[in-house]
């Protein structure tokens, strides 16, 4: 029987648990009596299947609990916090700060995606023991953690790439200081790397750079002993030749794109034949005040014309 990279990591993961880890977080949750009902629903997603995020960081299982605080938006944290934050991590302090009436704010579409998103953070930390980490490779790996790849993803990713400037991990992790939307954009860059990372170089990429990082190295450095190849040369080919298999490729060959074609020659048919038309028009009237000049300006008529019905 041959086992997937998913599968076989999962194996690894469940036979090396050390003693006293869990496979799913212990989130201990803080929540004004407002927001009890959705403590409730954060309490339960402890019991969900974590195994990717796992598989993602290298980790083997939770060791200590993960204290979440769910905060209203009439908390004057909320009111300093931009309002596309929907939660952040301290991931050294095992802490999660959930923001829930902005729980559909691009890429978490719901609490689950978010806490998933939000635990990947802190297990990003864990695996690295605090070590630094690029902004965009963290939340890369924690939005792949927390939702599939779907076409929301899909078409921001072709947005991104198609309006962006990002073109480097350095300019990615700029956007994320960015606006709003820049921000959306480098959520979807980061992701679509973190993917094109795993596809390239193996679904455990992501987890033997971090434990690259915590023996000891830069990040580029873990990069390189990972893939064997530079992060700028992995950079080149995902924003140039990644970006048109992925963007400009399906783009071109979708429906979309035919019936696009086919409205865009009938509206060249259509004014095509409105200049003809108004070329015929005038050729008309160019005739008919060639005939009046000949007859010297009077054109001839009935007699009966004057007679009124």
């Amino acid at each position: 029987m041959v086992l997937s990279a998913r599968c076989l990591g999962c194996f690894l993961a469940a036979a090396a648990l050390p003693l006293g880890a869990m496979p799913a977080p212990e989130l201990l949750v803080d929540a004004p009596p407002e927001l009890e009902a959705v403590a409730r629903e954060v309490r339960a997603l402890g019991n969900d299947d974590f195994s990717d995020t796992l598989l993602l960081t290298g980790m083997t299982g939770f060791s200590s609990p993960i204290r979440v605080v769910l905060v209203p938006e009439t908390s004057p944290l909320a009111q300093e916090v931009p309002s596309w934050v929907s939660g952040y991590a301290r991931g050294g302090e095992g802490l999660i700060v959930l923001f829930p009436a902005r729980v559909r704010s691009y890429p978490d579409r719901n609490l689950r995606s978010l806490v998933h998103h939000e635990v990947a953070h802190v297990l990003v930390a864990r695996a690295t023991r605090g070590r630094p980490v690029p902004r965009w490779f963290n939340e890369g790996v924690a939005t792949v953690a927390a939702r599939e790849w779907g076409v929301e993803d899909r078409a921001r990713f072709a947005m991104a790439v198609l309006g962006g400037k990002a073109r480097t991990t350095r300019s990615l992790d700029a956007a994320f200081e960015g606006s709003d939307t820049e921000v959306r954009r480098a959520y979807a860059l980061s992701a679509a790397f973190v993917r094109f990372l795993q596809q390239d170089y193996g679904t455990l990429a992501p987890a033997t750079m971090l434990r690259g990082i915590r023996s000891g190295l830069d990040f580029e450095e873990a990069f390189l002993q990972t893939t064997g190849v530079p992060l700028s040369r992995a950079e080149n080919t995902f924003f140039e030749e990644d970006a048109f298999w992925n963007t400009w490729l399906p783009f071109l060959s979708s429906t979309g794109a035919l019936w696009m074609a086919v409205t865009l020659l009938a509206l060249v048919a259509i004014h095509r034949r409105r200049v003809r038309s108004r070329q015929m028009i005038e050729e008309w009237e160019e005739e008919d005040e060639r005939m009046g000049t000949r007859m010297g300006g009077q054109v001839p008529h009935d007699e009966d014309d004057n007679i009124v019905n």
